[in-house]
């Protein structure tokens, strides 16, 4: 059963699962794809509980400019939420974003939750701090390479916008 949480919730979850190998995964996950469907396929081979964090709308306007998101935080939440990969899924708060720190709610997550594995794909920014982030906490980072079946196309939200615009 899939649910969407909040972030009273992260540490039952741990609890909830003693034993179970919990990965965690985060990112904007906006105009979902297959793309997507094929990252959390990828984390959840990893263990036994993924959970996924999106961005919640200010910090993603902040980070990747005006137009983004394209689909609003309660929408991309659902959407993730629907995956058969993911077992939970969060939006993040705003009040835990101070000082320009675009981690500093992940740090949150990853301090209640303590999942042993925190994913990201390769192309993610500031990977360095990620690695700084995880052994501070004890986690695991594991850097997946993206990747898609040939018949997908090379697919990525900003080239389902780029087609959009072209079309």
């Amino acid at each position: 059963m899939i649910v969407i949480i909040n972030i009273a919730d992260l540490q039952k979850i741990r609890e909830k699962n003693l034993g179970k190998k919990i990965i965690f995964c985060s990112g904007v996950f906006d105009l979902t794809h297959a793309g997507h469907a094929l990252f959390f396929e990828d984390c959840k081979k990893l263990g036994d509980v993924l959970v996924v964090l999106t961005g919640n709308d200010e910090s993603i306007k902040k980070y990747k400019g005006e137009t983004r998101p394209i689909v609003n935080e309660h929408m991309r939440l659902k959407m993730i939420d629907s995956l058969k990969p993911v077992d939970y899924a969060l939006v993040s708060l705003a009040e835990y974003e101070k000082d320009d720190d675009p981690f500093a709610f992940i740090k949150v997550v990853i301090e209640k939750l303590r999942p042993d594995i925190y994913v990201v794909n390769n192309d993610a920014f500031d990977l360095a701090e990620r690695a700084n982030l995880s052994k501070k906490y004890g986690t695991e980072l594991r850097v997946l390479k993206r990747w898609c079946p040939i018949e997908f196309e090379n697919i990525s939200t900003t080239a389902i916008i780029k087609k959009l615009q072209n079309s």
